[in-house]
């Protein structure tokens, strides 16, 4: 895969998952990033219990998905002598990239208004919870509470009357990743044409509110949610039971070009062809929960195969409802190597998913030219902070004197 990032290089003062997950999609995109860990390490590396995935040192997964290709550097940054260490790496690299709340920052004297005036061609990058005002923008904000439940999405999202939903681990997150890493990209361009840096700016909240950008609208009209599936936005768009219990999404985005062909082609109820409770959009829309009911029925006569079939010839969009663990084995996802098997350091395999936008100069003709690239493993705490001091110039005697002082940590 082209790297369009080559010779960009990243500090990444991140934890958890949104931050690194931005800091990974730099680095597969080219950049070289450097993680700085404190000398505990990220926390990432301690919560893949929570998923029942393994911590160990030589096998971590959850910390692995979203910090392969970069280089790890382990510093002490309440010792001046570590701070100073960082301060050397920004005065040559193009993007400071931190999820430190913006008080640590200031303490730290990491905030932009410091940095950007000792280096005003650094681009400081920073990821938040709730954004840079209002009453709760010092709050600590992880995806679950910033992203999910103060944007409705966790409880609008579910089946109507019952509990909110258990969201996802790190689904907002990877996300809002996406937008911060393009955010970069802008800035880098931008610094490309003017030699100076920017600061940019995102947070969970904030990327909630614009992926529920079309609910922001429609709930000023009157739209409600949450929704049935028995009464939804559109009855020829929700899912269906087949006969097996597996189930198929419909989505029918022009009722009034396809209401027959469903109706004669899929469902087999020719006698509801040009029905005028049913055929026109406005008119199914008025009549949802009888028109979902008729659908429902002609779905369960079929299994999920069948139904999938029909709905393919008579060319109407749909797909099967899969469980993420279905993806693991989805020929769609492996042939486009959405989903990659990566080893551990202890030489097991996990499959990871990849960062999804891909670059090439050519046209592709097969998916190995957009193939992902995953050249380091996930950085061990401070398995990189030699190699990386002696870059910038520390000697040897220098580089033993900070790890005596403890401002510098290298691996075990």
């Amino acid at each position: 895969m082209l790297q369009p990032l080559k010779g960009v290089t990243v500090i990444d003062l991140t934890y958890f998952v949104a931050g690194p997950g931005a800091a990974k999609i730099l680095a597969d995109w080219g950049a070289d990033v450097i993680k700085v860990e404190p000398p505990f390490g990220d926390p990432i590396r301690t919560s893949g219990t929570s998923l029942q995935a393994p911590i160990e040192e030589d096998c971590n997964p959850l910390y692995a998905a979203f910090n392969s290709n970069k280089r790890g550097l382990a510093l002490d940054l309440k010792n001046e002598a570590g701070k100073a260490v960082l301060n050397k790496l920004l005065t040559t690299a193009d993007v400071f990239l931190s999820s430190y709340r913006t008080g640590a920052l200031k303490r730290l004297g990491l905030d932009y208004e410091t940095l950007h005036e000792k280096y005003p061609h650094l681009i400081w990058a920073q990821l938040n919870g709730y954004g840079d005002f209002g009453p709760v923008k010092d709050n600590p904000g992880f995806d679950v509470v910033a992203f999910w439940a103060r944007s409705g999405a966790m409880i609008d999202f579910p089946e109507k009357e019952t509990s909110p939903i258990n969201a996802p681990y790190g689904f907002g997150d990877a996300t809002t990743a996406c937008s911060l890493a393009g955010g970069i990209a802008g800035a880098l361009y931008q610094k490309e044409k003017t030699g100076k840096g920017c600061k940019v700016m995102t947070s969970l909240y904030g990327q909630a509110i614009w992926n529920n950008a079309a609910l922001v609208m429609a709930t000023q009209y009157g739209d409600e949610y949450p929704k049935t599936r028995k009464n939804p936005m559109s009855p020829v768009m929700d899912s269906f039971q087949c006969s097996d219990g597996k189930w198929i999404y419909m989505s029918i985005l022009q009722h009034d070009r396809y209401y027959n062909t469903l109706m004669k082609d899929v469902i087999d109820r020719p006698d509801l062809v040009d029905d005028p409770r049913f055929a026109k959009a406005v008119d199914g829309k008025k009549n949802a929960v009888e028109l979902v009911e008729i659908i429902s029925q002609g779905f369960a006569k079929y299994t999920q195969a069948e139904m999938a079939k029909r709905l393919h010839d008579a060319d109407i969009a749909y797909d099967c409802i899969q469980h993420v663990k279905d993806t693991l084995n989805d020929p769609q996802a492996l042939e486009n190597q959405y989903i990659v098997p990566i080893k551990n350091f202890d030489g097991s395999e996990t499959k990871q998913a990849m960062t999804p936008v891909r670059f090439c100069d050519i046209e592709p003709t097969t998916p190995v030219d957009i193939a992902p690239t995953v050249e380091l493993l996930a950085p061990k705490i401070g398995q990189d902070s030699v190699a990386i001091l002696k870059e910038y110039g520390y000697a040897d005697e220098d580089i033993d004197e900070l790890v005596q002082i403890g401002a510098v940590f290298t691996a075990k």
